[in-house]
């Protein structure tokens, strides 16, 4: 949404209510259509709320963790640093869950 050759991590705060209102509107419509059309929703710390939406939606959670050192590397070369809080605070709320979901790497970073 931001254009060739911006930042894709890093926006203004116009550009970041732009892009949340496209992706609630998407995430919206795909719910109108579960019956006929599957549809992948990333989302790192849903709330309690979306929680309980996904269920009565019956969504199939799936989990997706290469692991803590995979994730903070990829964030040190590829996201902006406030991103490593982010993923702290997944790891913190996720601690002792299982990472049967995709405990491997997918690929070489």
């Amino acid at each position: 949404m931001a254009g060739p050759g911006a930042d894709h991590h890093n926006h203004s705060d116009v550009l970041l209510k732009v892009v949340h209102r496209a992706r609630f509107a998407a995430i919206r419509e795909a719910e109108q259509h579960v019956e006929t059309t599957d549809a992948y929703v990333i989302n790192t710390l849903p709330n309690a709320r979306t929680m309980a939406q996904y269920k009565r939606l019956k969504a199939r959670i799936v989990t997706v963790d290469p692991g803590r050192d995979i994730v903070m590397q990829r964030i040190e070369d590829m996201r902006q640093p406030g991103m490593k809080a982010v993923a702290t605070k997944w790891y913190r709320a996720n601690r002792g869950r299982s990472r049967s979901a995709m405990p491997q790497a997918s690929r070489e970073w």
